[in-house]
């Protein structure tokens, strides 16, 4: 009794220690497909416009970001716990027919095959609905290429009938194919993110921004209470506790924003801006210009005076 306890010991930890490395690598995996997928979306949203697809088909600089981040991290995570399974496999630690092996393979196999399905249909639907475009489409040979190449994997992995002792080229083949994919994804996406210091230098201008309309409110306020226009910051910090000197300046250069009058319900505030938002939304993708106006917060780099006009119901009251 002692001596089967003992044998059947080292298989449970066998078997615990394979469940934890094919379900991190089928988490690797999840991560590094669906991140590959955003990459590729991107790019083709940043360079193909499309009239038929509204605000969630447009590029998304902060998706892209992410995408970059899980693929940077969960790429190395999936090919090396692969080619630990892979060398198990070859030592005969991990044996073939094991249910840990199959189970989990299987479920890869469901789960890309419910992708590869599902998309297979949007796109049939799309077709016969009038709403196929090029953009849809290279979305579309993108995910079920993911989805067969996955697939496809794992099918002949599962299917091989002898693996102790056996260098197998495909598999040597698909780890290199694959890797080289992703390696030059992962470069691409770089021509098309925003840069760092950049997206530092957009933030910083649209903390500006953000200042410009606590001043805008203030002065909205000075206006109802005297009927007139405030002649400086200072005129309205009295009754406007919320003006305080870090709203009236620069987050980084603590330079102060200068304040004119230029009608008797009109106005302009002046900073110097680092970037240009002027035919841009906050997702960074170029549209139809901006228009420049009246309250509006389009502007160019460099020194920019952005014109304001007070609130219309309260000129009526």
């Amino acid at each position: 009794m002692d001596q089967s306890t003992a044998a059947a010991a080292p298989v449970k930890s066998n078997a615990a220690k394979f469940v934890f490395f094919y379900l991190l690598e089928l988490v690797s995996l999840g991560f590094m497909a669906v991140s590959f997928g955003i990459v590729l979306f991107q790019i083709i949203n940043k360079n193909i416009a499309d009239a038929l697809t509204g605000y969630s088909g447009s590029y998304d600089d902060g998706a892209l970001k992410f995408a970059i981040s899980a693929l940077l991290v969960s790429t190395p995570i999936f090919y090396v716990i692969g080619s630990f399974i892979q060398k198990s496999l070859f030592s005969g630690e991990l044996k073939k027919d094991s249910p840990v092996r199959r189970w989990l393979t299987y479920l890869i196999l469901f789960v890309s095959f419910l992708i590869f399905v599902g998309w297979l249909i949007a796109f049939i639907f799309n077709f016969l609905n009038g709403e196929v475009t090029m953009k849809f489409i290279l979305k579309t040979l993108s995910v079920l290429v993911i989805a067969a190449t996955v697939f496809s994997f794992y099918f002949y992995d599962i299917r091989r009938q002898a693996v102790e002792n056996i260098k197998d080229k495909v598999l040597k083949i698909f780890f290199i194919s694959t890797l080289a994919a992703v390696a030059i994804v992962f470069v691409a996406s770089f021509f098309v993110v925003e840069p760092p210091s950049a997206a530092r230098d957009r933030k910083l201008d649209d903390q500006a921004i953000n200042n410009f309309y606590t001043i805008n409110s203030c002065i909205d306020q000075y206006y109802r209470d005297m009927k007139k226009m405030p002649e400086n910051f200072s005129t309205m910090q009295s009754d406007c506790s919320y003006l305080t000197a870090d709203i009236l300046q620069d987050s980084q250069t603590k330079q102060t924003f200068t304040y004119s009058v230029t009608g008797t319900t009109t106005y302009q505030i002046c900073a110097n801006f680092r970037t240009s938002n002027i035919g841009k939304t906050n997702n960074q993708v170029a549209v139809s210009p901006a228009t420049v106006g009246v309250n509006s917060t389009a502007h160019d780099k460099g020194s920019q005076c952005l014109k304001w006009q007070i609130f219309p119901a309260i000129k009526g009251n």
